[in-house]
């Protein structure tokens, strides 16, 4: 394991250097937007955007799948409403080695509801409906419970998703790539793209387990959920591929990849980052997205063993080593864990100038007991000054109006159906 528990001190020292890079390969497929749900699926009326749905998830099984490779790949899955249909039509022998990929980790869920619900115009009702209608479905066909929150692509984040719709769930941490942007340039500062989200009203009150969950954002902290700036390899980017290069320019690029990371690494605490390899209907060609990234893993691995970069030109003394393998957010989520139980081996002393005054300890600011204990929500959501993503909030009142009453009705009928029972 690349997150193990330690007993004490003496046992983590050797761990506590050594950076870990965990490659997320995903994508994020709306359930309805630009296309509807069916050319969205089978990949119809591509004039208006390249997406095709079910491509994707058979290549990206048959990539899973390759025997050819030494690497251990993953890929992380969200939206049921697809994959529902997608898994019903698959042979029952398709069916057998998906099902192995899920026990052995190579296949994940996130989120794993029907669709990624808005937060901010959403009824609870429909909320926990829609979810529940996803984790039905994975838990009968596949016996999975997702354990993970996946709310990538919301104009902003409520209180309500960061309880009841993630611990009343069952989920052990909650991912979002959209925040405020002054908010994320302050934590991007601060060391505190992650931390502890409380239902608490006030920020003086100690949250409980019931009652807070681990948050963290995606998209290398910067606002969104796709790969690193020039780091995209899949067919709907124009990132220049890895495979190819000479042996000079992959260093040069793996050098910027390494400083990419090293920026990232700054913005959180612990001794783990998550980098999520992918973004809307991406993996269509996934031969190609596996294919760069399985270099990029080597490269990394080579180049720093070698000597021909050092760890320290990126991480400062902080790290000396790295580790970087493909993953999930379910075992990132373990990881950041391992992080918190691990740094408590050590004691987290506060230190004063000779006024009095406590004085920041770079050790402190990258500490997990650390964690910044967030209250409220996350709205609303800006990405400049004056650009306000609130305008839905009060637009298309008949659509709005046709799921409430749609859910009232369907409310009605449930309670009628346990009384008969």
């Amino acid at each position: 394991s690349f997150c193990p528990l330690f007993a004490n001190i003496e046992e983590s020292v050797n761990f506590e250097k050594t950076l870990n890079i965990h490659i997320v390969p995903h994508t994020h497929d709306d359930v309805g937007w630009l296309k509807t749900v069916d050319q969205y699926f089978y990949g119809l009326n591509n004039t208006i955007q390249q997406a095709h749905v079910s491509l994707i998830l058979d290549n990206v099984i048959h990539q899973l799948l390759d025997t050819n490779t030494n690497h251990n790949r993953t890929f992380t899955y969200v939206e049921t409403a697809f994959f529902s249909r997608w898994y019903t039509a698959l042979p029952s022998s398709d069916q057998k080695s998906l099902k192995r990929l899920i026990s052995e980790g190579k296949f994940s869920f996130a989120n794993g509801g029907w669709c990624m619900h808005d937060e901010a115009t959403t009824h609870y009702m429909g909320m926990i409906d829609q979810t529940t209608l996803g984790h039905s479905f994975l838990k009968k066909e596949l016996g999975v419970i997702p354990k993970v929150g996946w709310q990538i692509d919301p104009f902003g984040h409520s209180a309500t998703q960061g309880t009841l719709m993630t611990s009343g769930f069952g989920f052990d941490a909650l991912y979002f790539g959209r925040i405020h942007y002054v908010d994320l340039e302050n934590r991007q500062k601060e060391a505190q793209c992650e931390g502890i989200w409380s239902s608490k009203t006030s920020p003086s009150s100690s949250p409980s387990a019931s009652s807070s969950v681990f948050w963290g954002l995606t998209g290398s902290n910067r606002g969104n959920y796709g790969a690193p700036d020039n780091f995209c390899f899949d067919s709907l980017c124009a990132d220049e591929p890895l495979v190819g290069l000479s042996e000079d320019d992959l260093r040069t690029r793996t050098r910027g990849f390494l400083n990419s990371v090293g920026i990232q690494a700054s913005q959180t605490k612990g001794r783990n980052i998550l980098l999520t390899m992918g973004s809307d209907f991406q993996y269509a060609q996934a031969r190609k997205n596996y294919q760069n990234l399985d270099l990029l893993i080597d490269a990394v691995g080579q180049f720093l063993r070698d000597g021909t970069l050092n760890a320290s030109d990126f991480f400062g003394d902080r790290f000396d080593s790295v580790r970087i393998f493909y993953s999930t957010p379910e075992r990132y989520t373990s990881c950041k864990h391992a992080d918190l139980m691990n740094s408590k081996q050590r004691p987290n002393t506060v230190k004063r100038d000779t006024s009095g005054y406590e004085v920041e300890e770079s050790d402190a600011k990258f500490n997990p007991q650390n964690w910044a204990v967030k209250t409220g929500d996350f709205f609303p959501y800006a990405d400049c000054d004056h650009c306000y993503w609130t305008g839905y909030f009060s637009s298309r009142q008949s659509l709005k109006r046709l799921e409430r009453v749609g859910s009232s009705f369907l409310h009605a009928a449930r309670q009628i159906d346990s009384m008969m029972k």
